[in-house]
């Protein structure tokens, strides 16, 4: 894996990621797996995983030195309590080449508070320990043919290893989704930016659909290409229910258009982001979309081909973001995405993927010859912006600057 690609996968992923090679030497770790694994460290270091988990895991250099395959799941959602406290980890490593290790952090602090009130709510234990649990976690080769497959997996799909290993990856696709198409754009995409994140239905075995949050990392070869592909999903449904509930209850709070936050609730949002981010030293970014000459091309092609281009920006705004990014309608035509833990390099990485995919997006009926474009400026918080207005300016003075320069283009601020 190319140091660019990891550095895109670790500033944005939304779980605790860590690199470590069969030694257990941490070469990278994100910010929510030092955060996460903080507990079980001696003086705050993560310089060596498996040293760090001796307490608590102290076989894992033997679980690694004994996998004998050159990729797969070593290790998968195993449970470690922190020494005297109630917070503890799910731990998952995954070989993706020779000598490289790949471990996944989940916070399992809900479930460790759960258990020690099990007399009284067992029910919302198993609902904890399902939501903190159930990560699928499998692999598919450059073809996206199902090469290993977990025990949370078959949780998550409920497909048994037998019926999925060998196969395509389109057999965990409802037929409706694009099939063969879908599954080489995504692993396209994944394979070019080092990892992509997306939402959709997942069927099972048996017919039925559930609704899945998906990362896909590619896992590169000597030369850098990608020979394969590590995949974490979960079944994201209920949490798709309760927005849909949300957005039904509270109208006011959604843009009737576009489907995202409206710029009340957004800055709500922002305010209460940014005096988090203040307060625990912590990056925040903020981008500002705006869509190219949108009143000339508005005028040229009608009302309703407007609203579509909203639209369809808002939906590549919210599949590119993660689940914890807030993705707001701010004007007439702008859109603003409000990046927590994230700094400014990270979100230009993002920027870049909403400007090209809306590059490529193509419409549909009269007008499906149309390309339109976008300027986005990006910029984060820092000793000199210190509010949500002050971040919008600073985004806003981005833009201007990507506009003046040719458009199509993404500018992060610099005063």
């Amino acid at each position: 894996m190319t140091l660019e690609a990891l550095l895109d996968l670790f500033v944005l992923a939304p779980v605790g990621l860590v690199e470590v090679d069969e030694d257990g030497r941490v070469e990278v770790a994100n910010l929510a797996a030092r955060t996460l694994l903080t507990p079980f460290t001696r003086a705050g270091s993560l310089d060596d995983l498996f040293v760090a988990l001796a307490a608590v895991a102290p076989d894992l250099a033997a679980r690694v030195r004994g996998f004998d395959s050159p990729r797969g799941v070593i290790l998968d959602a195993l449970e470690l309590l922190a020494p005297g406290e109630q917070r503890g980890v799910h731990l998952s490593l995954v070989k993706v080449a020779p000598g490289r290790i790949m471990a996944v952090v989940n916070d399992a602090g809900a479930l460790a508070t759960a258990r020690g009130h099990l007399s009284r709510t067992e029910q919302r234990l198993r609902a904890v320990e399902g939501a903190v649990r159930d990560y699928a976690m499998f692999t598919v080769n450059a073809e996206g043919v199902v090469d290993s497959w977990s025990e949370a997996a078959e949780r998550v799909h409920q497909w048994p290893a037998s019926a999925v290993l060998g196969q395509p990856m389109t057999r965990l696709l409802p037929p409706d989704s694009g099939g063969d198409a879908a599954v080489r754009e995504s692993l396209a995409r994944a394979a070019r930016n080092g990892w992509c994140e997306e939402e959709g239905h997942r069927q099972r075995q048996d017919g039925s659909l559930f609704w899945a949050s998906t990362v896909i990392t590619a896992l590169r070869a000597t030369d850098g290409t990608a020979n394969g592909f590590s995949i974490v999903s979960n079944d994201a449904s209920e949490r798709r229910r309760l927005e849909e509930s949300l957005r039904d209850d509270a109208s006011s709070s959604t843009d009737d258009l576009t489907g995202v936050s409206a710029r009340r609730d957004f800055f709500d949002s922002a305010s209460s982001e940014v005096a988090r981010a203040r307060r625990y030293e912590q990056p925040l970014s903020m981008m500002l979309v705006d869509p190219d000459n949108f009143r000339e091309i508005t005028e040229q092609h009608g009302e309703a081909f407007g609203n579509e281009w909203l639209r369809a920006i808002a939906w590549v705004c919210r599949q590119e973001s993660r689940t914890t990014d807030v993705v707001g309608r701010v004007g007439g035509e702008a859109f603003a995405v409000l990046l927590p833990s994230t700094e400014l390099s990270g979100g230009l990485v993002l920027a870049e993927r909403i400007r090209e995919r809306m590059q490529r997006h193509l419409f549909s009926g009269d007008v499906q010859g149309v390309r339109c474009t976008l300027s986005v400026g990006v910029a984060e918080v820092t000793e000199s912006v210190i509010s949500v207005d002050g971040l919008l300016a600073a985004a806003s003075t981005a833009v201007q600057r990507a506009q003046q320069s040719g458009m199509n283009l993404v500018v992060g601020y610099d005063a």
